[in-house]
């Protein structure tokens, strides 16, 4: 779903429907994509790429989270990010609670001013991996996670 909606996330349905018609698979996205463009058809996005090592770190955490393991392999995925030149895709949330992280604020603190939805793209991991009762444990481990 991701990198079906790839190319057209930030977009107005009539500028989609302008530059693609009926999006019904694949594409890569326009020239002047906000900030898709250079991606090729089929790309996915920051939030699947969050998903995927968060349910990397939650596998290899365990029963207990652990936080150290998922800041640094946020921070190291940021990097690659860059390196790919791909820092546009980068939320402003995620973007800015990285930088406060660079800058010496600690992480339980530098994602609270979050406006965007980052979190909630990036948490099914953690849905997978809990049972759904007790509801309390599945809340916690969500909230942790954010």
């Amino acid at each position: 779903g991701d990198a079906l909606g790839m190319p057209t996330q930030l977009l107005s349905p009539a500028r989609i429907a302008g530059l693609y018609g009926h999006v019904e698979g694949f594409v890569a996205p326009s020239e002047d994509h906000p900030v898709s463009k250079g991606l090729p058809a089929g790309a996915i996005t920051d939030d699947t790429e969050q998903a995927l090592l968060l349910g990397r770190i939650l596998v290899e955490s365990g029963d207990r989270f652990d936080h150290a393991r998922w800041v640094n392999a946020l921070l190291d995925w940021e990097r690659d990010v860059k390196a790919r030149d791909s820092y546009d895709l980068l939320g402003p949330s995620t973007k800015r609670a990285i930088d406060a992280i660079n800058s010496g604020t600690p992480p339980e603190e530098a994602g609270r001013g979050g406006d965007t939805n980052g979190a909630a793209m990036r948490v099914g991991p953690a849905g997978i991996m809990m049972p759904p009762e007790p509801l309390d444990a599945l809340v916690a481990k969500v909230a942790e996670t954010c």
